[in-house]
């Protein structure tokens, strides 16, 4: 069934080569140009994805532009419908679906598996929460000096032509909860998957047109995103941007733009707070799979811990003793690997490595791990560190972990509030006032208390400030962003 259903995608071949989609038909770009993907876990070739021209962007945004008005005409319940069978087909490709992120990304079964399913778990949730979104009517006389002679009937309306951007790091979840909530609210959906993941959304491509959504609603370029994503960006027919990716880019995209509407969930550099009177053990717990699920490949990783000396004392030998039993590095699709993988590339473990030994050249401890070989980065816990060391003023996107000692949550609040990030922030504390008393001083999007940062339940809005993100995602919330205000006056005749 996978190789019936998924036949147009590719030319069959091994490894296969990856059409893009222009909205009506699978096809292979007249550039001639492949960009290969290997796999991080052994280097194999997974496959080849076109690299598409900016002539063809052109035709696929007009396809795009000129489909939209006729999708957002389409019932309400009928967008509703086509979703659910998107999360149905997800459902019925979880083993398929799977197997290729564990390849393609290097996670682990259980990681690549519990991304499937939460994406379709995310599609119904979107369709169904997309019938409660509703307009109103105000009456003019509820401001001073206007009688009732006016009534704005407000409506919600689509951008237009949504623009995708979506990671590497779960470019099924990540690309569904920026495509579904665009399409229910009638705009046409660019898709640009990674390079890295782009095999994963060009599968996710088909699922979306088998399940019935028009011809032009949804279309597929693929190609490096310094090539196509600025030109992308910057079309005159791109209506709004939805992008998640690192914080640079985020900013570049945001400066070739200009002013159109984006939604971005960008770099996260996120602490943890431990306050004396913390549950060590559950500290220590979560700290550990904050900061070394999927090899720390997280936005919402923990990257550096907070805390008096006495108290990071306290807790450093626990968190050490914990991965002792929570974390095993590995190959991914072996089952004593937990936790840490390979990271995404040769280059990024070699980029983590220089950030390590420049903070040790600072003054920097390493408490454990500190190398790495090829991609397989050691997950790394390191101490004595300080604020303006690399590895706490850089996102590391890999298993590393920071502990800096502050004499104060005076210090503590001063560090997290002067970084460029400010995606997301947690403190454990077993006084729950003392931890919602310290949240309201600190300026990220969201905070946790007694619990490691994360995007989720995805019904609760995820949010970033500074250079970590723009708008506001979560169900509802991603529907409203996806869509725009449209207020109709009714001026009645005096």
């Amino acid at each position: 069934m996978p190789a019936e259903f998924f036949e147009p995608i590719s030319n069959q071949k091994t490894p296969p080569v990856y059409n893009f989609f222009d909205g009506t038909a699978w096809k292979t770009s007249s550039s001639e140009k492949m960009l290969s993907v290997l796999s991080p876990i052994d280097g194999s070739e997974v496959g080849e994805l076109q690299a598409v021209t900016h002539q063809e962007i052109d035709a696929v945004m007009e396809v795009a532009a000129a489909a939209q008005r006729n999708w957002e005409a389409t019932p309400l319940n009928k967008r509703v419908s086509i979703m659910h069978l998107v999360a149905d087909w997800i459902r019925h490709f979880e083993d398929y679906l799977t197997t290729i992120l564990v390849k393609e990304i290097g996670k682990t079964d259980s990681e690549a598996r519990s991304e499937i399913k939460r994406t379709a778990d995310l599609t119904d949730y979107f369709a169904d929460e997309a019938q409660s979104i509703r307009g109103e009517t105000l009456d003019s006389d509820n401001f001073p000096g206007y009688d009732k002679g006016r009534i704005a009937v407000i409506e919600r309306v689509a951008y237009g032509v949504t623009v995708a951007i979506a990671p590497f790091n779960y470019p099924v979840n990540l690309s569904v909860s920026k495509i579904v909530p665009a399409l229910l609210m009638g705009n046409s959906v660019v898709f640009k998957p990674p390079t890295q993941g782009g095999i994963s959304g060009v599968h996710l491509t088909r699922i979306f047109e088998k399940a019935g959504v028009p011809a032009g609603a949804i279309t597929c370029i693929t190609g490096e995103g310094n090539s196509i994503g600025d030109y992308l960006v910057s079309h005159p027919k791109t209506d709004l941007i939805t992008f998640t990716g690192s914080s640079d880019t985020g900013v570049a995209i945001a400066q070739k733009a200009g002013m159109k509407p984006m939604v971005f969930e960008c770099g996260g550099n996120n602490p943890a707070v431990v306050m004396p009177d913390a549950d060590m053990n559950l500290t220590a717990r979560e700290i550990v799979k904050g900061a070394f699920s999927y090899a720390g490949q997280r936005c919402t990783a923990i990257k550096y811990v907070l805390g008096a000396p006495g108290v990071l004392d306290q807790l450093l030998p626990v968190v050490l003793t914990q991965m002792k039993e929570l974390v095993h590095m590995g190959d991914p699709r072996s089952p004593e690997t937990k936790l840490v993988g390979p990271v995404v590339s040769v280059r990024a473990a070699e980029q983590f490595q220089q950030w390590i030994d420049e903070s040790v050249g600072k003054g920097a401890k390493v408490a454990i791990g500190g190398t790495h070989k090829g991609n397989y980065m050691d997950p790394t816990v390191l101490t004595s560190v300080n604020s303006d060391m690399p590895v706490v003023s850089r996102e590391v996107f890999g298993p590393v972990v920071s502990f800096i000692a502050v004499p104060g949550m005076d210090e503590a609040i001063g560090i997290i509030n002067k970084s460029s990030f400010g995606l997301q922030a947690c403190v454990f504390t077993k006084d729950e006032g003392t931890g919602l008393a310290f949240a309201k001083n600190i300026n990220v999007g969201t905070v946790q208390i007694n619990g490691s940062p994360q995007r989720g339940p995805d019904h609760f809005p995820f949010l970033g400030v500074k250079k970590s993100g723009l708008g506001v995602q979560g169900v509802r919330y991603s529907l409203e962003a996806m869509s725009r205000l449209k207020p109709i006056v009714i001026n009645k005749p005096s």
